[in-house]
């Protein structure tokens, strides 16, 4: 058996850690043309001054006004209902969740503050992981309307991070399996905006066997001609929660440079269970 390189121990020391957060990570549904349930896109639950908050992709709501949207519910798909918030410069869109919503996602685990990275920390990253649910991966099996659910990461260079974005790297045809360390094809990341992306910094804790991911951003969108990926930095997010809801965020999250203007969009209560 081939022994692996540092840099092949490192890369899989890295997804393993960013896997164990996956189930902050839930999809977002609609129903086709037949009633069946479909995979939209996909969301971040995080949970900021001990308040539960849902994070997607502006585009996904705003494509979908006029459609019922559906969450993952513990045994059943829930209708998506609720006032989310978004400015109109970042395709980010922001719900405080109900407690009975809460409840309806009680298989998930939110993000809990420690996890959340702010600019400075954003900014020294180095590797960047994107998480979702692809749409071509989620089909519903032949003859049910069952979604396997089958969630996927897609790892990449950080290429630049500010303020507001995140950009990183990304080869469908050049992703690296953590387990076998072979390369493989990446399914088609339709699907997968409104997702999280996680970034590691390359410290001692790191080269220690001990990284840290943490949410930095949310992916939103990735040219198709181009071998990149763009998100909404998590700093768009946390001023969001502080401008609406007047939350008092850890001052560590707290980005005293963004200021938003929060504009309503308000998914109405749909159809129960396609």
């Amino acid at each position: 058996m081939a022994l692996k390189n540092p840099s092949e121990i490192l890369l899989e020391e890295i997804r393993d850690a960013i896997d164990s957060l996956k189930l902050c990570v839930t999809p977002i549904f609609d129903a086709d043309e037949k009633s069946r349930a479909a995979l939209l896109g996909s969301a971040v639950l995080i949970e900021v001054a001990d308040e539960i908050f849902l994070c997607t992709a502006k585009h996904v709501i705003d494509e979908n006004i006029n459609t019922t949207l559906y969450i993952d519910g513990s045994s059943r798909l829930e209708p998506l209902e609720g006032d989310f918030y978004s400015t109109e410069d970042h395709d980010v869109a922001v719900l405080k969740l109900s407690p009975t919503q809460i409840g309806m996602l009680h298989k998930y685990a939110p993000l809990k503050e420690d996890w959340i990275g702010n600019q400075v920390q954003a900014s020294n990253c180095k590797y960047v992981e994107f998480m979702g649910f692809p749409e071509s991966k989620n089909r519903a099996a032949y003859k049910t309307t069952k979604i396997k659910g089958l969630i996927y990461s897609n790892g990449g260079i950080a290429k630049d991070i500010t303020p507001t974005r995140v950009h990183m790297t990304f080869d469908r045809k050049r992703n690296i399996d953590a387990a076998s360390g072979q390369r493989v094809k990446a399914p088609d990341p339709h699907g997968m905006s409104g997702g999280a992306m996680f970034g590691v910094r390359v410290n001692e804790e790191t080269i220690k066997g001990k990284p840290c991911p943490l949410l930095i951003g949310i992916a939103t969108d990735w040219p198709q001609e181009s071998k990149e990926v763009f998100g909404t930095n998590i700093a768009i997010v946390m001023a969001i929660i502080r401008d609406v809801w007047q939350t008092a965020l850890p001052p560590r999250l707290n980005p005293k440079h963004v200021r938003t203007n929060p504009a309503n969009t308000h998914l109405p209560r749909g159809s129960p269970d396609p």
